[in-house]
């Protein structure tokens, strides 16, 4: 679905480094005419593609996402029917970036203002967009924030639960990312090696793929 994204935000993600099996949708899209905006504060090799690179200023990439939020807003860019219909808190959103401004954003990340409204006018205006973040460059504590605010960009305009669009967040390397794709998750309720085990024998688990270990 990356290849067909109209647009693609990539944010503080070494994707051909890390993930090249992700990147090269991204590149094919991109060839096709898709637009492809990178934040990241370093020179990683898709920043050669982009349409547009924000470079912000280390540990400003939050106040970025956010006055992009007050741009989308500003400008009447949201998508209102899904906000009406499928989110919620949007008059908390709009008062928690009451005191942003372009100017402002502009001085705190050091990304030129013009660059910023073309970024926004660029996601905002796509029929779809994805979002592909890792954050490896980003410190622990400001991980959970920025997410949040890249969640909060992808639901204002709607780019939610339609394809080719969406949140598409990267672990650290790519067995990492293959890992969470099998399931390998250990917050997810599930079975114990022992009651995997005794599932076996009664015939309720079908099939295991085991990785690196030997019951």
């Amino acid at each position: 679905e990356l290849e067909d994204a109209a647009c693609v935000l990539i944010v503080n993600s070494n994707t051909t480094e890390e993930h090249n099996v992700a990147a090269i949708p991204i590149k094919k899209g991109h060839k096709k005419g898709n637009k492809l905006i990178v934040i990241d504060t370093r020179e990683v090799e898709l920043t050669r593609y982009a349409d547009i690179w924000l470079r912000p200023f280390p540990g400003t990439e939050n106040a970025l996402i956010g006055g992009m939020l007050k741009i989308i807003l500003d400008e009447n860019l949201q998508d209102a029917d899904f906000i009406a219909t499928k989110s919620e808190n949007l008059n908390a959103l709009t008062a928690s970036l009451s005191s942003y401004n372009l100017d402002g954003v502009a001085e705190a990340t050091g990304v030129p203002a013009d660059k910023i409204i073309d970024a926004v006018r660029y996601f905002a205006a796509s029929d779809s967009a994805a979002i592909v973040y890792a954050l490896d460059n980003i410190a622990t504590e400001a991980r959970t924030p920025l997410t949040e605010s890249l969640i909060d960009l992808a639901l204002i305009t709607g780019n939610v639960g339609k394809p080719n669009a969406g949140l598409f967040p990267l672990r650290p390397g790519a067995n990492s990312q293959g890992a969470l794709d099998v399931g390998c998750v250990p917050t997810v309720d599930g079975l114990s090696s022992p009651a995997s085990l005794e599932a076996m024998v009664a015939g309720t688990v079908k099939a295991a793929m085991v990785i690196g270990d030997s019951p």
